[in-house]
C-alpha cells in the first residue's frame, strides 16, 4: 500500500536506488549496542563491521591490532571540529600509522581504512532512522533520516522532506544544522551531507553554507544528463531518454561505489585560511572534468608518439566556478596515477602565479621558480612534483632553450590557455621538453576564430559555460549600466588593442607602455571629469547600499588616475571607506603614491578586510591588481573607467559574479564606454556568449516594470497609492481589503512568487529613478506578504519554496522591516486573550465583511493558542487541535463553505475557552492541570479529588528540582525526581512495572512544561 509520507515517498525511494547500485540495507533500529553493532548509542562507527573490514584489507592485523586502529579512529583528540575532521580524512586517504611489537621487534605499518583501488573490497551499507545519542546530553537522541557507511564509517548523512510537505530541501538543511550541534560526532566523519524534498536535491560539506550546496548532474559524465527547464528555476532531468529525479541522479551519479570512493580519495580538500581550514568538496563539473583529463593525460604520456598525440586538451570552466580548485584536484590525482610525474603550471601574470602557488603550497612538493635559470635547473634535476612559473620565463625572445630533458612524464598546465603568448611558449617548450604533454585551462570562452589554442593544447575536455553555471546557481548574473555618457571616451580606445599589447608585461613595463597612451590618460585626468565621476560613484554607491548591502571596486587606467580619483572621493561628505590597491616602490615612485604602497603583510591585511563584509574598506580602487583570480563574494558593484576588451574585460567583470547569501547579481557601471559597443569590446566572442556575460540594466528595468504590473494587478480596484497618508484605522481596512483579494491559495502563491521576483529585480536596478518611483508600493506589497505568512495556519510547499529564495539577507531594511498593521483596530479591540473571548468578539468576527480574512484571522488565533497549550497538556487539547487541522484542510481544498467554516471555528473557540475555564474552576495551575489530565486519563484513581491532590503534590515536589539550571540534562537530578515521584505514587500503585511507566510519562510531561 502506498502512503503520502516522507518515509514512503522520499526515504524509501532513496533506499531502493542505493540497493540498485549494490549497497546493503539495514534499518537503523538494528544497528544497536544490544546487537553488538557499536559500543553505545553515542558511538557512530559500527565497530564490528569496521574491524572486519580493516582486517580484510590489511591481512597483517590481528584482533588486538584492529581494536587499536578502531580506538585511534574513534578517539581523535582535538578541540577544533575542523581539525578533527581533517585528521580523520588523512587517516582515511593516507592510511593510519600503527606501531606495534612483533616478538622483540617493533614495527610500523600503514593501515588502510578503505580500499580505494578495489571498491568492491569494501562494505557499502545504508541505514535509515539511525539513532545517535546526543554528545552533551544524557538520554537524549537524534535520528538522521539516512546514513551511508563504508566499512562501518559514516561518510554521508541525508535529511529528507516529503513531496507533500510544506517544507523544502532548505528545511532539511536546517535539520542538519540542528543535529550537527547535538550529535557532532556523526558529522565529524561525514564528508558529504545531502538534502532532498523529492523534487530539489542538493549536497555539500558539513560546514558549507546553504549557498554552497549544489545539484549533482551526471551519472557517468557531466554531459550525459539532459536538463529541461519547465519554468523559471524548475527542471526535469533525463538520462538515456528516461526521466530521473534529482535525488536518483545524486545517488546513482555520486554514490556509485567506484565514484564515491574516488570522490573521497581525490576530491576533498582542506584549504588553509589564516590559522583555520576551510573544507571544500568538488562540484559535479569538477569531478567529471578531472576524470576525463586524467584519462586523456595517461593516454598522452604513456602512448603519445608525436607532439599532436601529447595534447591533452582544454578545460573551459567559466569564472567563479572553481577553476583553481579543479586544477588542484587534477594535480593531486595525476601525481598518484602516474607515479609522481613533473607538473609545470604556467600563468601569464605574477599575481596569478602567487595566487595559484598559495593554493598549492600546502603540498610540500610544490615549488615556485625564481628565475629562468632556476626554472631550467629545476626541470632538469627534479624527479617529480609541481613547479610554478610565469609565461615570461619561457617567452623571452632572445633566450635560447636547450633540451632540458627527454622524459615523457612531464605535463605542462597553462592557466588562461587562450593567451597569444602560449604560441611562443609552445615553441620554446617543445625545444626544451620535447616529450611533454600539454593541458590548458581557461575561465573565459575560447575566442570565436581562435584555432591556435586548440592547436597547442588539443580539443575541449570539458566545457562548463556561463549559462550552465547560472542555471546551477554556481555564479550570479552580471548586469551593466552606462553612466555619465557624455564623459565616455569610446572612440579613443575601442579600436585599439590596448590591453592585448600590454598583457603579460611586468607592472613597471606596463607603466612605460601606458605613456604611449598619454593622450587618453590626460583626457581621463581632466579635473572636471575626475570630480564628476567621483561624485557620481559616491552618490550611486550610497543609494545602492541603502537597498542592497555589499562592496564595490573601481577600475582605472593608471596609478596616477587612482590617486587623483581617491583624493576626489575622500573630499566628498558621506563617502564610503575607500583604499587604493596598487603595487610599487617607495624608492622609485612619486611621493603621492607612497601612502598606497604596502608591504606584503599590510597588503594581506587590507585584502582580508575587503573580503570581510563587516569590515572597512567598502570600496577599493585598482589598476591591474585583483582583476583576475581574486574572490570577494560580497562584491556586487564594479565601476570601470579603464579601456578593456575581450578576455581581460570578461575576467575583470567576473569579480562581481560570486555567490553570496541571496545576492541576485553583480553590476558593472561603465564610465568610459566599454558597453557602448559590446560587440566591439567583446569582438572575439559569439553574440550568445556576449549576452550571457553581460545584460543591459535597461532590460532589468523593463522586466521590473512588467513584474510590477503583474503584482499590482492582484489589487486591481484597491487604491493603495496613498497608503502612507492614511490613519491606522484606514490603513487596517486597506490592507485587509487587499489581503481579501487573494482569496485562494493559488492567488497567494502566485502573488508571493511574483512579488519576490519583483524584489530581486528592484535590488538589481537600484538606485535607478524607476526604483524610487515604486519603492512605497513595494512596502505595501511587503505588508500584504507578511499578512499571508502571519495569518496562514499552513504555508503551501510552493510558497515555502519561494520564500526560501527571497532576498531577505541583503535587501533594503527600509522595505523588509515594514510590519503589517494590527487588524484588531478594525473591531475596536485590544489584541484579545483567547481565554476571555467574548460573544461580542466572536460575533464581530462572524459579521466581518472580509470572510476569507476573518477565517484566517480566527484560525490563526485559535491555532497559536492551542499549539502552545497542546505542547504542555496533550490530554486536554489534542482532540481540539486535530479538529482544527481537519477543518482547515477541508477549507483549503474547498470541501466546505466559507460561512460553515466560520461557524465551526467559533465552536472550536468556545470549546477551547470552556476547557481553559474548566481548568481554572478546578483551582489548579496550568502545570497542575497538565498532571491532573494525564493521571485522569490513566484511569487508575478512584475519584477526581484524589487525582487533584496527587497532581498538586507532584507539582509542588518538582518545584525545587526544576529551578536548577539544565535540570533535564543532568542524570543525577532526574534520578532524584524519579525517586520523589515513586514516593508520591507508591501509596496508590502497587504494580512496579506500571509505576515505572507512569513515572517516565510524568517526567516527560515535566520536561515539556518546565525545560
Amino acid at each position: 500500500m502506498a502512503y503520502l509520507t516522507e518515509n514512503y515517498m522520499v526515504e524509501n525511494s532513496a533506499i531502493n536506488w542505493f540497493k540498485e547500485i549494490g549497497y546493503n540495507y539495514i534499518h537503523g533500529s538494528e544497528l544497536t549496542p544490544d546487537n553488538n553493532e557499536r559500543e553505545t548509542y553515542r558511538d557512530v562507527i559500527l565497530k564490528k563491521r569496521f574491524i572486519q573490514a580493516v582486517k580484510k584489507i590489511n591481512p597483517f592485523l590481528n584482533e588486538n591490532l584492529a581494536e587499536e586502529v578502531y580506538k585511534k579512529v574513534k578517539n581523535i583528540d582535538h578541540p577544533d571540529f575542523i581539525i578533527k575532521s581533517k585528521t580523520f580524512y588523512e587517516y582515511l586517504t593516507e592510511g593510519l600509522k600503527l606501531t606495534y611489537r612483533e616478538g622483540k621487534e617493533e614495527k610500523t605499518r600503514i593501515v588502510k581504512l578503505v580500499d580505494f583501488e578495489n571498491p568492491e573490497n569494501n562494505e557499502f551499507l545504508i541505514a535509515n532512522q539511525f539513532k545517535v545519542g546526543c554528545y552533551y546530553e544524557d538520554r537524549a537522541y537524534r535520528i538522521p533520516d539516512l546514513v551511508v557507511f563504508i566499512n562501518g564509517l559514516p561518510i554521508a548523512v541525508f535529511e529528507f522532506k516529503n513531496f507533500n510537505s510544506n517544507q523544502t530541501a532548505k528545511d532539511a538543511y536546517h535539520d542538519h544544522r540542528v543535529k550537527m550541534k547535538d550529535i557532532p560526532q556523526l558529522y565529524l566523519y561525514s564528508l558529504i551531507i545531502a538534502v532532498s524534498d523529492g523534487y530539489e536535491t542538493k549536497y555539500g560539506s558539513p560546514i558549507s553554507d546553504w549557498e554552497r550546496f549544489f545539484n549533482w548532474e551526471g551519472i557517468f559524465s557531466d554531459d550525459d544528463v539532459k536538463k529541461e527547464e519547465i519554468m523559471e528555476g524548475s527542471y526535469r532531468y533525463f538520462y538515456n531518454g528516461k526521466e530521473l529525479t534529482s535525488l536518483e541522479i545524486l545517488i546513482k551519479g555520486l554514490f556509485r561505489k567506484e565514484h564515491i570512493t574516488e570522490f573521497i580519495n581525490d576530491f576533498v580538500f582542506y584549504e588553509k585560511s589564516g590559522e583555520n581550514y576551510i573544507k571544500k568538496i568538488a562540484a559535479y563539473h569538477q569531478f567529471y572534468a578531472v576524470k576525463k583529463a586524467i584519462e586523456r593525460t595517461k593516454k598522452c604520456v604513456l602512448e603519445g608518439k608525436t607532439p599532436e598525440d601529447r595534447r591533452v586538451g582544454v578545460i573551459w570552466h567559466t569564472q567563479g566556478s572553481g577553476k583553481s580548485l579543479t586544477m588542484l584536484f587534477y594535480a593531486r590525482k595525476i601525481l598518484k596515477e602516474l607515479g609522481n610525474p613533473l607538473l609545470i603550471f604556467i600563468t601569464d601574470r605574477k599575481e596569478l602565479d602567487e595566487q595559484l602557488y598559495s593554493l598549492f603550497s600546502q603540498m610540500p612538493i610544490s615549488k615556485q621558480a625564481e628565475s629562468i635559470k632556476d626554472l631550467q635547473e629545476t626541470i632538469k634535476n627534479t624527479a617529480g612534483g609541481i613547479i610554478f612559473s610565469t609565461i615570461q620565463k619561457f617567452s623571452e625572445k632572445n633566450e635560447e632553450y636547450p633540451v632540458l630533458t627527454e622524459r615523457k612524464d612531464i605535463i605542462v598546465i597553462a592557466d588562461e590557455a587562450h593567451r597569444s603568448q602560449y604560441r611562443e611558449l609552445a615553441r620554446n617548450l617543445r625545444k626544451a621538453i620535447p616529450n611533454a604533454s600539454f593541458l590548458g585551462f581557461t575561465a573565459t570562452p575560447i575566442e570565436l576564430e581562435d584555432r591556435d589554442t586548440y592547436l597547442v593544447f588539443g580539443e575541449p575536455v570539458s566545457i562548463y559555460s556561463i549559462d550552465k553555471a547560472l542555471k546551477d546557481g554556481v555564479v550570479v548574473p552580471i548586469y551593466y549600466e552606462a553612466r555619465l555618457v557624455e564623459l565616455h571616451l569610446t572612440n579613443e580606445f575601442i579600436d585599439e588593442e590596448f590591453e592585448e599589447i600590454s598583457e603579460g608585461l611586468a607592472p613597471e613595463m606596463k607603466e612605460n607602455l601606458k605613456r604611449k597612451y598619454a593622450r587618453l590618460e590626460q583626457l581621463i585626468l581632466n579635473p572636471e571629469r575626475i570630480e564628476k565621476i567621483a561624485r557620481d560613484i559616491v552618490e550611486h554607491f550610497n543609494k545602492r547600499v541603502q537597498e542592497f548591502e555589499g562592496k564595490a571596486m573601481v577600475v582605472v587606467i593608471s596609478r596616477k588616475v587612482a590617486v587623483e580619483l581617491y583624493n576626489a572621493i575622500r573630499k566628498i561628505p558621506d563617502a564610503p571607506s575607500i583604499e587604493i590597491v596598487i603595487s610599487g616602490s617607495k624608492q622609485k615612485d612619486p611621493e603621492e603614491f607612497h601612502p598606497h604602497i604596502r608591504n606584503k603583510h599590510q597588503m594581506e591585511e587590507l585584502l582580508n578586510n575587503f573580503k570581510n563584509p563587516d569590515k572597512d574598506p567598502k570600496m577599493v580602487i585598482v589598476v591591474d591588481m585583483l582583476l583576475t583570480g581574486f574572490d570577494v563574494p560580497c562584491l556586487h558593484t564594479m565601476y570601470i573607467d579603464k579601456p578593456m576588451k575581450n578576455h581581460n574585460l570578461l575576467q575583470a567583470i567576473a569579480r562581481v559574479n560570486r555567490v553570496y547569501k541571496d545576492k541576485p547579481g553583480g553590476l558593472i557601471v561603465d564610465y568610459i564606454g566599454i558597453a557602448d559597443d559590446l560587440r566591439k569590446s567583446l569582438s572575439k566572442y559569439t553574440l550568445e556568449t556576449i549576452e550571457q556575460a553581460l545584460t543591459d540594466i535597461n532590460k532589468v528595468i523593463n522586466q521590473m516594470k512588467e513584474k510590477y504590473d503583474i503584482v499590482s494587478s492582484f489589487f486591481y480596484g484597491t487604491d493603495y497609492k496613498n497608503w502612507k497618508n492614511l490613519s491606522p484605522e484606514e490603513l487596517s481596512l486597506l490592507t485587509v481589503s487587499a489581503y481579501n483579494r487573494l482569496e485562494s491559495e493559488d492567488k497567494k502563491r502566485n502573488f508571493i512568487k511574483n512579488f519576490i521576483a519583483l524584489k530581486k529585480l528592484y535590488a538589481l536596478a537600484s538606485p535607478q529613478p524607476e526604483t524610487i518611483k515604486i519603492k512605497d508600493d513595494l512596502k505595501f506589497f511587503e505588508m500584504v506578504k507578511k499578512m499571508i505568512i502571519k495569518y496562514s495556519t499552513r504555508t503551501s510547499r510552493e510558497i515555502a519554496r519561494n520564500l526560501e529564495y527571497e532576498m531577505n539577507q541583503l535587501i533594503s531594511k527600509s522595505i523588509s522591516a515594514q510590519e503589517p498593521v494590527d487588524i484588531f483596530s478594525l473591531i475596536n479591540k485590544e489584541k484579545p486573550d483567547i481565554s476571555i473571548f467574548s460573544e461580542d468578539f466572536l460575533n464581530q468576527i462572524k459579521d466581518m465583511e472580509y470572510k476569507n480574512y476573518a477565517i484566517e484571522l480566527l484560525a490563526k488565533l485559535i491555532n497559536d493558542e492551542i499549539k502552545v497549550r497542546v505542547r504542555k497538556n496533550k490530554s486536554r487539547y489534542q482532540s481540539l487541535y486535530d479538529r482544527l487541522k481537519d477543518l482547515l484542510e477541508k477549507y483549503n481544498i474547498k470541501l466546505i463553505e466559507t460561512t460553515d467554516v466560520i461557524v465551526k471555528l467559533i465552536e472550536i473557540a468556545k470549546e477551547l475557552k470552556e476547557k481553559i475555564v474548566e481548568g481554572k474552576n478546578l483551582d489548579l495551575t496550568e502545570e497542575e492541570l497538565a498532571f491532573y489530565d494525564m493521571l485522569l486519563n490513566e484511569g487508575i484513581f478512584k475519584n477526581e479529588q484524589e487525582v487533584k491532590e496527587i497532581a498538586k503534590e507532584i507539582s509542588q515536589r518538582l518545584g525545587y528540582y526544576v529551578k536548577i539550571a539544565d535540570w533535564n540534562k543532568k542524570e543525577s537530578i532526574k534520578a532524584k525526581i524519579r525517586k520523589t515521584l515513586k514516593d508520591v505514587l507508591m501509596k496508590k500503585i502497587n504494580n512496579y512495572d506500571y509505576l515505572d511507566k507512569i513515572v517516565n510519562e510524568i517526567l516527560e510531561q515535566a520536561e515539556l512544561i518546565f525545560a
